[in-house]
């Protein structure tokens, strides 16, 4: 199986930095959407018109095959909402990469590329697994007609909770640039996060019988 490392990350989010002193508080989220186990959730940011977009599932999946799919950029159009693909820039082990994306904007919107580094971590006693996002959109020269995403960060979240199952929680915010509206640019920021996360449910099972030397597993 080919690997990029995180690669999926980038197109997953490029409309919605992790939590701190930036955000409010976390009794101020405001549910958008609910079903199942999946929740998504948004806040204001930085005083931004611009909201910070947390979306959480969970899934019946171990954390090798959960890492497997974030780390193959080959698949990652196949479930993330409106990829247009990626591509691994520069790679040091598994621990860190920095990654160059595409996102399929609809029309009449530009199409957007984003480059970012994903800094992966995982906690010796919880077992859980954290992969922050840093946005770089200086690291390459923009390319052709789209649009470079100026301020973009966030995290991903695997925490294992027994019996199979773990919690995610992927947590973004995003200035996508050029002239989109406010509104359109929340919106999509919301429907990004819902539609990927809905797809990792079937797209995890593709990696069932996975396992990494990388990624310890609960009770290991």
């Amino acid at each position: 199986m080919k690997k990029g490392f995180l690669a999926v990350l980038v197109c997953a989010a490029l409309l919605s930095q992790a939590p701190g002193g930036n955000s409010t508080p976390d009794e101020e989220w405001e549910l958008v959407f609910e079903r199942g186990d999946l929740r998504v959730q948004r806040r204001e940011y930085r005083g931004s018109e611009l909201q910070e977009i947390k979306g959480t599932t969970r899934l019946r999946a171990s954390l090798a095959a959960t890492m497997a799919l974030l780390r193959d950029a080959p698949y990652n159009h196949n479930w993330v909402y409106r990829s247009g693909g990626a591509r691994i820039l520069q790679q040091t082990g598994y621990s860190q990469a920095y990654v160059y994306g595409i996102v399929d904007a609809p029309w009449p919107m530009h199409d957007r590329d984003t480059v970012v580094r994903f800094d992966y971590t995982q906690d010796p006693q919880t077992g859980i697994i954290t992969i922050g996002i840093t946005n770089f959109p200086d690291f390459i020269p923009p390319e052709g007609s789209l649009v470079r995403v100026p301020d973009f960060g966030g995290f991903w979240r695997l925490q294992p909770e027994g019996d199979g199952w773990i919690a995610v929680t992927y947590q973004v915010y995003g200035d996508p640039g050029g002239s989109i509206p406010v509104w359109i640019a929340n919106y999509a920021a919301a429907l990004s996060v819902t539609r990927t996360l809905q797809n990792m449910t079937w797209a995890v099972q593709r990696y069932a019988d996975v396992s990494s030397a990388e990624v310890a597993e609960p009770n290991e």
